[in-house]
């Protein structure tokens, strides 16, 4: 039975932690970029992770469209840009305007094809029937999975310097906009999104923009950000600018973390309304419950800081 092609789909979401071994699973590699899903109807309309139309932000992906193989099609991918030696750099993809850069998108799914709805149906089958349709252009491409244990696909990213891996069960269905264990993210590096919840003032020759950013995750109880540390490496002049700016716009009087957590903040922290997410790095939390050596990555106006919690390991 053909349908009409839905106006929006939720991306499905990936939880961190170790695959079972009593499942055969399907390993990718996860790309380091922005989430989209492509709608292939009379041309391309490309949609953000919050649902949102981001085609205008990517030209370059907008003859997708008009590629015949496409028509009809939605798909689940990730934009990348990558870097000199062809590997995803998520802190390019957020200076690619200034230095003139294109996005690929890296298609992994397949919802959509011809009327029928294939969210239901097995995900080897989906990708299967998607690297059937020899999708490849000038800025899109079917990457293969990568063959081999976990152990071998590990070892393999590692060599190339990649983020990690993707461990999908090959018999489960495209469950749009939650988080469940049918998709697993395998990291060589711990890293994830945080809430900025306000910063310390620079010194220095940080003294007219910020020193570090105070950020935090929901709790999923309090309605208040869980405090996790402090982050104040990796960001160059520019971004310190951009942040402070930003930051200085949307101040608020009081803390948005919860109150338990104000003891472990310092007393000159400056408070913000908690709508900046960004994407960090670190080797581990501690024990109570704070990065060790995070490093800021990039901005993520891709996601919702209200959907932003603590990734754990299942």
């Amino acid at each position: 039975m053909q349908t009409v092609m839905p106006d929006s789909i939720e991306p499905m979401k990936a939880r961190l932690g170790d695959p079972d071994e009593g499942v055969d699973w399907e390993f990718e590699v996860k790309w380091d970029g922005y989430r989209a899903i492509a709608f292939c109807a009379d041309g391309l309309r490309l949609q953000g992770r919050r649902l949102n139309e981001i085609g205008p932000d990517f030209p370059e992906i907008e003859p997708l469209g008009k590629d015949r193989q496409a028509r009809g099609l939605v798909l689940d991918g990730e934009l990348v840009v990558s870097d000199e030696n062809g590997r995803p750099d998520f802190q390019l993809m957020q200076s690619r305007r200034e230095l003139r850069l294109e996005a690929h998108f890296m298609i992994f799914d397949l919802l959509w094809v011809g009327g029928q709805d294939l969210r239901a149906d097995p995900y080897r089958e989906r990708r299967e029937r998607l690297e059937g349709l020899a999708l490849a252009g000038p800025t899109w491409s079917v990457p293969d999975r990568l063959d081999g244990t976990l152990a071998d696909v590990m070892e393999a990213t590692a060599a190339l310097g990649l983020e990690g891996v993707i461990a999908k069960d090959p018999d489960s269905p495209y469950v749009s906009g939650r988080r469940t264990g049918y998709w697993l993210k395998v990291k060589h590096l711990r890293r994830q999104e945080f809430v900025v919840g306000g910063w310390l003032p620079g010194k220095g020759h940080r003294a007219d923009t910020l020193g570090s950013l105070l950020v935090g995750y929901n709790d999923g109880v309090s309605g208040r950000l869980r405090f996790a540390g402090r982050v104040g490496t990796g960001m160059d002049d520019e971004m310190l600018a951009e942040l402070s700016t930003r930051l200085l716009e949307s101040a608020r009087p009081d803390s948005p973390f919860r109150a338990d957590d104000i003891a472990a903040i310092p007393s000159n922290a400056v408070w913000s309304e908690p709508r900046i997410v960004v994407e960090t790095k670190f080797t581990e939390w501690t024990r109570d419950g704070r990065l060790r050596n995070p490093a800021f990555l990039g901005l993520r106006p891709d996601k919702d800081p209200a959907e932003v919690v603590r990734e754990e390991a299942s």
